[in-house]
């Protein structure tokens, strides 16, 4: 090892000085710049091409997690951690190595090093970096190779740039991790997680905390580098119990926050708790729903998962990745292209409705927002999207790969650790004009529902609270014309589409915040919506 860090710091001595001005003493940056510097130009490996594109990205700081069950702790960690990503690209803008899998058991990574020191030890950094993109440069000169042959062998002619033009960027916050108190959040897991006890139907539960705090740096061959705060945490509350006929029966809530001041109390978690243990004793009543076509009442969670899996994941990952297609392959490993993304300038949704997606946002009424950034994960400024403009599909989430429609980033290239960045959502707000009729207080949204089941001669209609998918078996209330309600389970939609969207016809003035089910973090500021008509089914899963 110390002939190699030798060597390094030779090549370093002879390469160009820094291509970016960066915060003087630190040694993190200063390892990766000294070796990006070192592989743009002498990395050329029998001489197959240098990298024409180099970018590192890495986050530190403070991990800590724990989870209770029914009032005992069940795991705890903490500790430091640097995490370490590197996106080398060779060939050209026009076409790389990226945006290509050769198969599922390959699969679409970035070269990560998660075994990168959280010292600040510049020859152990240094070693950690260069040995990532030692790596990286080998995957990413066999990648090329495979996804010229693939391109070849279909004779594809409709390419578009693998890497936008986009000036250098530079931002220096200031960054340090927080700490939780580990004690008393412990305690706090243990006495949330013992409500459960009251509730006898709740046959399983866990209470889980996750918290990550520290600072993002981030530094590419073109010049553009910054270091942001990062944070990343929530607490995940989940009940499950069963219904007479032996179905599963869940419950859950999610509080996403990022600065530790946002965290919620331990008194709101404990009622959150207790209204998941009257839930699934409520649920453990019920009966199998049945065949039903008709209107929807979505409200709060599910008003927002609702949005997460028709609209949301459909504006998301504009470019498709390639791959390999066999009987063994299974697709969803890879990004899929959004189904939206074809139908820019069409209707989507009611003209009422449009949809803002904004970085900058960090609170909604005093709840805080899990997806604020400055600048996204390939160093390009943030900033608000206009998704769809009065029900029209007006953009979607970019990053630098180009598509037919656009040819820069908007500044949602986002990615988890280990992951290339693709277009991804951050904090979405939908929006209601004022229409008269479409946009009413919440027990009138409810009126207007039960008046619709009315209209429609059915015996009754179906209201959802909670939903773990639009494409998944659920648990709803049956509300019958004069306002009663029960329960029932093992249902689910039938040929749900894109055209649910289409088909809201009012929303609630009142909103809440949804926290995305997203591998980066994210939440959606949502009205409770009204469906004019979908189709349910009882579901072919088999109880347990």
């Amino acid at each position: 090892m110390n002939r190699i860090l030798a060597a390094l710091t030779l090549s370093v001595l002879l390469a160009p000085s820094c291509r970016a001005a960066l915060p003087e003493g630190d040694k993190v940056f200063a390892a990766m710049n000294d070796e990006l510097s070192r592989s743009m130009d002498k990395l050329n490996m029998d001489g197959l091409g240098k990298p024409y594109f180099l970018a590192y990205r890495m986050v530190d700081g403070r991990h800590f997690e724990a989870s209770a069950s029914f009032g005992a702790l069940e795991t705890e960690a903490s500790r430091a951690f640097r995490r370490l990503t590197v996106d080398l690209r060779v060939g050209s803008p026009r076409f790389d190595n990226s945006n290509y899998a050769p198969s599922m058991w390959e699969g679409y990574n970035a070269m990560s090093d998660w075994e990168v020191t959280p010292e600040n030890d510049y020859g152990s950094l240094r070693f950690s970096v260069w040995s990532a993109t030692d790596k990286a440069y080998k995957q990413a000169l066999e990648l090329l190779s495979k996804k010229r042959a693939f391109v070849e062998s279909r004779n594809m002619s409709e390419l578009y740039d693998d890497l936008t033009p986009q000036a250098p960027y530079r931002l220096f916050r200031p960054a340090a991790a927080e700490r939780l108190d580990e004690e008393a959040w412990k305690g706090a897991l243990r006495r949330v997680s013992a409500v459960f006890r009251k509730y006898p139907a709740v046959k399983s539960s866990i209470v889980r905390l996750h918290f990550e705090s520290g600072a993002q740096r981030f530094l590419n061959s073109e010049g553009s580098a910054f270091m942001q705060p990062y944070c990343s945490g929530g607490v995940s509350i989940v009940a499950a119990g069963y219904a007479p006929d032996g179905f599963r029966l869940v419950s859950s809530r999610d509080h996403d926050f990022c600065l530790a001041k946002d965290a919620p109390s331990a008194e709101r978690l404990a009622a959150d708790a207790e209204e998941l243990g009257a839930a699934v004793t409520a649920m453990t009543r019920s009966s199998q729903g049945q065949a039903y076509i008709g209107p929807v009442l979505f409200q709060k969670d599910a008003a927002g998962k609702f949005f997460e899996d028709l609209l949301v994941n459909n504006l998301a990952n504009p470019r498709e990745v390639w791959t390999e297609k066999s009987q063994w392959s299974d697709e969803t490993l890879f990004r899929r292209a959004g189904q939206l993304v074809e139908r820019l300038g069409m209707r989507v949704m009611p003209p009422f409705l449009s949809v803002v997606d904004d970085p900058s946002a960090r609170y909604h009424e005093g709840l805080p927002l899990a997806g604020f950034y400055e600048a996204d994960d390939e160093g390009v400024p943030a900033k608000p999207v206009t998704l769809v403009s009065k029900g029209r599909l007006s953009e979607y989430y970019m990053s630098r790969a180009a598509t037919r429609d656009f040819k820069v980033s908007n500044g949602h290239g986002r990615a988890a650790s280990g992951e290339y960045a693709s277009g991804s959502p951050s904090n979405v707000f939908i929006k209601a004009e004022n229409v008269p009729g479409k946009v009413l207080p919440s027990d009138e949204l409810r009126k207007r529902f039960i008046a619709l089941c009315k209209e429609q001669e059915l015996e009754y209609c179906f209201r959802l609270k909670g939903l773990d998918s639009v494409y998944a078996p659920f648990s709803a209330w049956k509300v019958y014309p004069d306002g009663r309600e029960e329960p029932a389970h093992g249902i689910e939609f039938s040929g749900v589409n894109l055209r649910a969207l289409r088909d809201i016809v009012a929303v609630s003035t009142e909103t809440w915040v949804y926290d995305l089910n997203w591998t980066t973090p994210g939440s959606i500021v949502t009205p409770d919506i009204l469906v004019q008509e979908m189709e349910i089914k009882k579901t072919e899963e088999k109880p347990e």
